[in-house]
């Protein structure tokens, strides 16, 4: 008797594969937290309480710089029961212009219209409890705007989540920049060209340096919360190369951030050792850190190229 008689049954197997996991090493873009406890990691580093870590990269920094590279504005409304993880109830990525959707339906089947407003959102039953997050994803650099690489040459991609009481700091960093009177980088100058460069260039025109601050929450408790000050200047063919970059990783950005595709979190394995090229943590940017803001001139005008960067 062959396998070939059972042929029917073939749609109704099990493959495996589905539930394997990414190492933080391998993932594209990596996160970026303050520890809320000391506590061991996946490679038995004793992440500190307070510190920065960028997860699959370095670990116990007090501040990093990156190049932001992309940001997105999505709606959640999560719902949380005591003694359960939190499970997402309704999602949007807010693509293009208004109106936006979310990911739940209507009773008849359409989909949900979100509201445009915090104030639109308060005053309806189900939308009340959503709330905006952004995304900042970036290079992540040293001071003076170089690209810190991998073994491989390779750029790492960091990002942080402006969530709950993180979001105004990100927020208000970005409405900054985009009021920001630059001189143009695109001619001919026009009202189109002006408006796409406040909201799209300007936050990429300047390093980013990232601190730890503390905020008082409505419980009494303090919560750590990202502090972002613009940083040196970087040339016109720099924040050119940024944006031919911002090209050439859209795609990798909407597949890692648009939950609205129905991908699963993506989590991390076990390993004992420091995989191949990931930062030591010890490195020359903790070094640096440690001089101080003194020890950093940054050169001013000074072209860094990603031309040679593998991706």
């Amino acid at each position: 008797m062959s396998f070939e008689d059972y042929a029917d049954l073939a749609g109704t197997g099990f493959q495996g594969g589905g539930g394997e996991i990414t190492p933080p090493e391998e993932e594209f873009f990596h996160s970026v937290y303050v520890s809320g406890s000391d506590r061991k990691n996946h490679i038995n580093i004793i992440e500190q309480i307070g510190k920065f870590q960028i997860r699959g990269v370095q670990y116990n920094l007090d501040e990093l710089h990156m190049i932001i590279v992309h940001t997105k504005d999505i709606l959640t409304k999560v719902k949380s029961e005591k003694g359960k993880k939190e499970t997402t109830e309704c999602f949007s990525y807010k693509e293009a212009s208004p109106p936006w959707y979310g990911t739940s339906k209507l009773g008849d089947g359409n989909p949900r219209q979100c509201p445009q407003t915090s104030a639109e959102r308060a005053v309806n039953d189900f939308c009340s409890p959503c709330r905006a997050q952004i995304l900042l994803a970036g290079v992540y650099c040293k001071a003076d705007g170089t690209p810190i690489l991998t073994e491989e040459k390779k750029p790492i991609f960091v990002f942080l989540r402006g969530k709950g009481m993180k979001y105004s700091n990100i927020s208000n960093y970005l409405n900054d920049a985009y009021k920001e009177d630059l001189s143009p980088l695109f001619k001919p100058v026009t009202e189109q060209s002006k408006e796409f460069e406040k909201s799209v260039v300007n936050n990429k025109r300047f390093v980013t340096k990232i601190t730890k601050g503390q905020e008082q929450s409505s419980y009494g408790n303090n919560v750590n919360i990202f502090i972002l000050t613009r940083g040196l200047e970087l040339p016109k063919e720099s924040v050119m190369s940024i944006l031919k970059l911002s090209k050439q990783t859209i795609d990798k950005f909407n597949e890692k951030f648009d939950w609205s595709k129905g991908k699963r979190a993506i989590g991390y394995g076990q390993t004992k050792s420091t995989p191949e090229g990931v930062l030591s943590v010890d490195g020359s940017d903790s070094e640096d850190q440690e001089q101080g803001e003194e020890s950093v001139q940054p050169e001013s005008g000074k072209v860094f190229s990603f031309d040679d960067i593998n991706f």
